[in-house]
Parts: structure tokens; C-alpha cells; sequence
């Protein structure tokens, strides 16, 4: 029997010779044969961390994604992708341009992007992310909105309720305001009991012109002849209070605590 090698079509190909009967040679080709066999022995070496990680891909885009405008800040929230590539989703990031402001998650589809300027335009980018690294980004727009607040009424003391704007806007801001029964409170030359029936009007709305950064809430009080002081104090001393609350602004956001008392003499 001989052994020789070929060199076909840009292979090389081993053949075995062996006399046959007549004393022809019959050429045993074997070379496929072993390549699949080495193939096999490649695959069966690699570890099943390995073998598994061959078909993990990135994951897609998050969809439904949203953002809600704070005061200096936006509410992102979102939807898993599609497709987590295989593999379970891991963590979110989420980045504002202008900056780079981020906030992320391990799992919760929604997180608050802080630190951002009000009036301004951001493009928000969303990213999941899993074994195989950062996925594709989905994008929304947001302008921060601006703060309204109260400012706290000086006690013992009566006149029209300030409001701030945190700054000027070019759009019209308005907010809505109700009046509920005050704080109490006793000096020695008089008591102070919630009233808010004493004070006029019990509701409204506050608007801010475009440009404008400063309001009032003009109140009518009654004469302070409330009832339920202390029978230590005569009745000329017994005076009403009332605590104002802002809600539903447009335009805007609310300060963390969008409320104060007054006590009115």
C-alpha cells in the first residue's frame, strides 16, 4: 500500500493506494471524514459558559419610552425591548444630552433624570443592557418646566400671598390655589384658630404672563370674629388663619412643598 497527497481545487487531499485484485489501485479518501470528526472533538471541548454565550446577542431598543418634565428634571419611563437577546435583561441607563445626566436602573423601567436646566430642549437616550453588553438606544425629547412655589407668609402678620416663578418663561403658567383651615397658635395678647371661612376667595387660579416671575393672591379678610379662642382671650382678640395649597399647575412644576400658613391680624 502507498500513501500520497494532492493538492485539488486549493486543498490538499490524502490518499491511501492499495493494490486491488486485478492489481489496480483503489484511492480511499478520508480527509472530510477526519475534518468532521476534529470539528466534533472542538465543540465537545468548550466549555457550556462558552457554548451558550455563541448565540447571546445585544438587545434591542426599550420601546414606549416617555418623559414627564419636572423642575429641573424629567420622569423617564419605558418598556422592555422587544427582544433581550437571549438572555435576561440586566440593567437600564438612561443619558441626557447637554450634560450627560443619567440615572439607572437594575430592572425598573422608570427612574428621574435630576440636574437638568429648565426651558431648555434634551434628547433623552434609553439603553438596555444584558450578558452581551449595551443594546441600541431609544430617544425622546423633554424640557424641564420651571417652579412655582409659595412664599411663606410672614405669622401675625396679614397682606396678599406671594407666588415665585423659578424664572422667566416665554409660555403663560398658571396654577391653582384653595384655602383650608389654618394653624393655631397663642401669644399672650391673642389667639390665632384656623378659619379659612374667614378668608376671600376660597379658590382661584394664579397666572403667570410670559416673562413674568412674580404673583400675589389678593385676600378679603372678615372682621376677627371667629369663634372657638379660648374664653382667656376677649373675642377682639381671637383671629383667623388659614393654610394656602397650590395644585395643577400648566406649565410648570411645584415646589416640594406647595403650601403655607398665614396667620392674619
Amino acid at each position: 500500500m502507498s500513501v500520497s497527497t494532492r493538492h485539488v481545487a486549493g486543498r490538499s487531499t490524502t490518499e491511501c493506494r492499495r493494490p486491488s485484485v486485478a492489481g489496480s489501485i483503489v484511492a480511499l479518501r478520508w480527509v472530510p471524514a477526519l475534518a468532521a470528526v476534529i470539528v466534533l472533538a472542538v465543540a465537545a471541548a468548550l466549555p457550556p459558559a462558552a457554548a451558550a454565550a455563541a448565540g447571546i446577542r445585544k438587545p434591542g431598543a426599550p420601546t414606549a419610552v416617555m418623559a414627564t418634565a419636572l423642575g429641573g428634571g424629567a420622569v423617564v419611563a419605558w418598556s422592555a425591548p422587544a427582544s433581550d437577546g437571549g438572555t435576561p435583561i440586566t440593567g437600564y441607563s438612561v443619558i441626557a444630552s447637554h450634560g450627560g445626566q443619567t440615572c439607572t436602573t437594575t430592572g425598573a423601567t422608570t427612574c428621574t433624570l435630576t440636574g437638568l436646566t429648565d426651558g431648555r430642549l434634551y434628547t433623552v437616550r434609553v439603553r438596555a443592557s444584558n450578558a452581551k453588553g449595551n443594546g441600541p438606544a431609544a430617544r425622546v425629547q423633554v424640557t424641564p418646566l420651571p417652579i412655582v412655589s409659595l412664599v411663606d407668609g410672614f405669622p401675625y402678620s396679614g397682606g396678599p400671598e406671594g407666588l415665585t416663578l423659578s424664572q422667566s418663561t416665554s409660555s403663560t403658567v398658571s396654577v391653582d390655589f384653595t384655602t383650608s383651615d389654618g394653624p393655631g397658635a397663642a401669644l399672650y395678647w391673642g389667639q390665632w384658630i384656623g378659619a379659612a371661612s374667614s378668608f376671600s376667595p376660597s379658590s382661584g387660579t394664579v397666572t403667570f404672563a410670559p416673562g413674568q416671575t412674580t404673583a400675589t393672591i389678593s385676600f378679603t379678610v372678615n372682621p376677627p370674629n371667629v369663634t372657638g379662642c379660648s374664653p382667656f382671650f376677649p373675642p377682639t382678640a381671637c383671629y383667623p388663619s388659614v393654610t394656602v395649597t397650590l395644585s395643577n399647575p400648566k406649565n410648570a412644576g411645584l415646589g416640594p412643598t406647595p403650601y403655607t400658613n398665614l396667620l392674619f391680624v
